[in-house]
């Protein structure tokens, strides 16, 4: 299985150096058609999706987080930086075991 990536141009560019394949979304029409196309295409293990796509398509991403096994979606910033009010994984942690990390 596979990685991708559906985010702006910069973000899907930087990954792509790294060897991981990936569609530039325009807006969030676009973002929801690449996200099908990679549900419908059943070889994408890890999904990246940029936070503010994923912010647009909260209720698909939700969907296929409870109802499918694969891909493990991961939510990255894009290039202008993480959301604000954004929970980060190092908040989650300090707040389930009282460690700052």
């Amino acid at each position: 299985m596979d990685f991708f990536i559906i985010g702006d141009h910069d973000t899907v560019l930087g990954f792509s150096l790294s060897g991981i394949e990936g569609r530039v979304a325009k807006d969030d029409r676009d973002a929801l058609a690449a996200l099908r196309e990679v549900m419908d295409s059943g070889r994408v293990g890890i999904l990246l999706i940029t936070e503010r796509y994923a912010q647009a398509l909260r209720s698909e991403l939700d969907n296929i987080m409870i109802n499918s096994r694969y891909p493990l979606v991961l939510e990255i910033p894009d290039m202008s930086g993480p959301l604000e009010d954004k929970i980060t994984i190092s908040d989650l942690v300090k707040t389930a075991i009282g460690v700052k990390i």
